[in-house]
């Protein structure tokens, strides 16, 4: 009599997620929406990179920080304010007060405090390429990441210049998308068509900006397997927090219909 055994079959392996956040000024606040409703959907990233507002937002909620405590952190920190106005040749702003709030909350200038891998974006001005940290002293890499051309000044990290991540790749999926199956990108820049007769100077920079990088930001959402581009966001100033609960709340809301709409559901 034939004897048969039956072996079981394993279950699936859950997916490795990858999250990349991109740049934004204050719009990243909707990166905090972003990682609140993906929380509550079962899709916490195991692995994250992001440039400029994105990598601080990245670099904060790796080392442990939720969205709900780092929201409480935006509302108690001054950013672009008139104590931190330098007007040199190098930049409108001093980043001391960047430096200050990673001191303040971060026990440790290392890569290494964080809990989650984390790639940070930043311009390297020589070649006009950009280059990925994820290791090392960690302050440097996110100040260089951040530094908005003549807002802020370029960073030198041994011998090379940087300048802000987002000026030459403003959504850095590269470096986790062969560390991840499930690649999820959050994207603040969308461009509102609303306002063209009532922009101020730094609107209309802001607006130059997104315009000439938005075509090489859109090309990579073809990789990307949940792609949030929540809509108008350029009406939300790249400089003040002014509207960051009314940010929060659209770029939640939105997230969460945009994760129904692909079948995903709350936890219970």
């Amino acid at each position: 009599m034939a004897l048969f055994s039956f072996k079981k079959k394993k279950p699936p392996a859950p997916p490795v997620i990858g999250l990349t956040l991109s740049g934004g000024g204050m719009r990243g606040i909707a990166h905090i929406a972003v990682l609140k409703a993906l929380e509550e959907y079962h899709l916490k990233p195991h692995i994250i990179s992001g440039t400029s507002a994105g990598s601080i937002i990245g670099a904060f909620y790796s080392f442990g920080k939720t969205p709900d405590e780092m929201m409480e952190i935006v509302k108690h920190t001054s950013f672009f304010s008139r104590s931190s106005l330098k007007l040199s040749k190098n930049g409108i702003f001093s980043s001391n007060f960047i430096l200050k709030l990673f001191k303040d909350y971060f026990p440790e200038d290392n890569f290494s405090i964080l809990k989650i891998p984390m790639y940070v974006a930043a311009t390297e001005m020589t070649h006009g390429i950009v280059d990925f940290f994820s290791e090392g002293e960690l302050f440097g890499p996110l100040l260089a990441s951040s530094s908005v051309p003549f807002i802020l000044p370029p960073v030198r990290i041994g011998e090379k210049i940087y300048v802000d991540g987002g000026v030459l790749d403003n959504l850095p999926i590269e470096p986790i998308l062969d560390k991840c199956n499930f690649l999820i990108a959050s994207h603040v820049n969308s461009i509102s068509y609303d306002e063209l007769n009532k922009m101020s100077l730094m609107k209309e920079f802001d607006r130059i900006l997104h315009l000439a990088i938005a075509k090489s930001v859109y090309s990579k959402a073809k990789y990307c397997n949940i792609f949030l581009d929540p809509p108008k966001m350029t009406k939300y100033s790249l400089f003040n927090k002014r509207y960051m609960d009314e940010i929060f709340q659209q770029v939640y809301d939105y997230t969460c219909q945009e994760l129904e709409e692909k079948g995903f559901r709350k936890k219970m």
